[in-house]
């Protein structure tokens, strides 16, 4: 197996898939190959535990988890994508508005 410097999750659990977890893993896998990012591998993942970190069920969903870092996003929709190839991917800037914990400042 080639190394990636990053690798990124998609929660595919019940919540996040019922809000569209399974069209986000798709378009970001097509935005990371559309970029020509070679050095970044797209996973689905099974539940992250994310969405029970609140009261309202799937407040928090889908669920994006991106390592080495340990950063989680909650909330992501296609429309942040954007934000999340230019910024973190590609700069390596976490994106404050999806924060949901980060494991290492």
């Amino acid at each position: 197996m080639k190394p990636y410097r990053l690798h990124i999750f998609v929660c595919q659990g019940k919540r996040c898939a019922s809000r569209g977890s399974e069209d986000l893993l798709e378009a970001l896998k097509d935005r990371i190959k559309m970029e020509g990012l070679k050095d970044i591998k797209v996973s689905k993942s099974g539940c992250q535990k994310v969405c029970k970190e609140t009261d309202i069920e799937g407040e928090y969903s889908p669920a994006v988890v991106i390592y080495p870092e340990g950063v989680w996003y909650r909330k992501v929709a296609v429309s942040d994508l954007d934000d999340i190839i230019e910024r973190h991917v590609k700069k390596g800037e976490v994106v404050e508005r999806l924060l949901h914990y980060r494991m290492v400042k």
